[in-house]
């Protein structure tokens, strides 16, 4: 008998129906117009929420009689606690504040302050003022109403701060968290509510770090929750990622899939036109006919509304680099690098900043600005490699042939081709002359 309290999904209906009218796996592929793999990874969920172990069980089942999941609640909240406690510290009260208007600009969550707020809370953000230190506070992130903490940190604030940059700061570091804390538990437990965010948290996760083999299951599942009569934007504009990235990398077919994009797009737009995301899917339809010039003002404004948005910043300082726009570029990533601190936004900024300098030819900016990063990721692919070349520019072969040996004892199976990959979607003669700057790694 089927479990209680689990239902399925409309895709999964849909290919319960197909299967009671006989139709095998190829035939279902082709009347729902998905890949095989899709198939397989729904029936595969299908089985599990009915319970049964084959296709000659499932389609025995009497969904009638299976009771439906109670409605559940859709939206992420997050509890401010004893934010009142800094009304006697303006300045602490200030940056307060900017924190959680930065965090309302992702529209994504809802925000609640005061104890009351905790009961029905997704994450909990406690501030607790240090005894005897005016205009100091800590900040600690929960997770859900438990005790595990995802993360804390002092806060020391002066009259003279710049309110709004600290709180993006703030903000910036306690979103990443999140995203990465729910793809964590995503991974533990796919059927924890509200499925739209643990989902598409795992998804851009996994995305960013181009990993093929969860693609299947990320479209399989957020195919599924975008047809929700309610599904968030974020849920599309995800989709929307993972066929871009898909395309890029070559997993799926081209023409098929911008026409994905662009159907998503365009529902966005129509639907959500003032919205981060959907202008954000509009850039990435037009970066996937090669209109690239038709994506930079869809970027420029979502910077202007939503500016700690790494991923669009990130793509539109590779547009102006591929346009020979270097100044603004660098502009660009200057300004990004204001919102993260810490060795995460080194890695994130200062590679693209040394790869700038490098094409300007300017190799000791590079080299300094990639020693930074080495410091803290010496393991760093593209900041070594770059490295290697500066040298080889400046005639250091010396220096060169050391910091060989320290690349391949972090990678000993790298291979030339694994650098093409890496500068894919590279204009063809800058491509050739970054390799031609590090032939001497690939030399026997």
């Amino acid at each position: 008998m089927a479990e209680p309290g689990k239902c399925l999904t409309s895709r999964q209906k849909e290919i319960l129906s197909l299967l009671r009218r006989g139709l095998t796996n190829v035939e279902i592929c082709r009347a729902l117009n998905i890949s095989a793999n899709t198939v397989k990874v729904h029936l595969a969920n299908i089985y599990k929420i009915l319970d049964v172990t084959n296709r000659t069980e499932a389609v025995s089942v009497d969904l009638e009689e299976r009771r439906e999941k109670p409605a559940v609640d859709e939206e992420i909240h997050i509890a401010f606690i004893d934010g009142k406690a800094l009304d006697v510290f303006p300045p602490a009260k200030e940056l307060y504040l900017s924190i959680i208007q930065a965090l309302n600009r992702y529209r994504l969550f809802s925000i609640n302050e005061g104890e009351d707020a905790s009961s029905a809370a997704t994450y909990q953000v406690k501030i607790s003022p240090v005894l005897n230190k005016e205009n100091t506070f800590f900040v600690t992130l929960y997770k859900g109403q438990t005790a595990d903490i995802l993360w804390s940190e002092p806060m020391q604030v002066n009259a003279g701060d710049d309110f709004g940059l600290v709180g993006t700061q703030v903000a910036m570091q306690i979103f990443r968290l999140l995203f990465h804390s729910a793809a964590q538990t995503y991974e533990q437990n796919k059927e924890l509510a509200p499925r739209w965010w643990y989902a598409t948290s795992f998804a851009n996760v996994k995305m960013d770090n181009i990993c093929r083999d969860s693609f299947d299951e990320i479209v399989c599942e957020l195919e599924s929750l975008a047809k929700a009569e309610k599904s968030p934007i974020f849920v599309p504009y995800t989709l929307v990622w993972a066929y871009y990235v898909a395309i890029t990398e070559s997993w799926v077919n081209a023409k098929e899939y911008v026409a994905k994009i662009e159907s998503l797009a365009c529902a966005a737009m129509r639907n959500n036109p003032y919205s981060v995301y959907a202008q954000f899917m509009m850039a990435v339809y037009n970066m996937a006919i090669g209109n690239k010039n038709g994506a930079v003002p869809y970027l420029r404004q979502i910077l202007a509304d939503l500016p700690q948005c790494v991923r669009s910043r990130r793509i539109l300082v590779q547009l102006c680099m591929f346009a020979g726009q270097m100044d603004e570029a660098l502009r660009l990533l200057n300004e990004g690098s204001r919102f993260i601190k810490g060795p995460e936004g080194v890695l994130l900024h200062s590679t693209p900043r040394a790869f700038i300098f490098f094409l300007q030819g300017k190799f000791a900016e590079c080299e300094e600005t990639l020693n930074q990063v080495l410091m803290f990721h010496p393991e760093s692919t593209l900041a070594r490699l770059m490295l290697i070349a500066c040298n080889n520019k400046r005639g250091n072969f010396k220096e060169s042939e050391k910091h060989i040996r320290v690349f391949f004892e972090y990678h000993p199976n790298f291979q030339k081709s694994d650098l093409e990959h890496i500068l894919k979607g590279i204009p063809s003669p800058t491509k050739e002359a970054l390799l031609d700057s590090v032939s001497n790694v690939f030399q026997s």
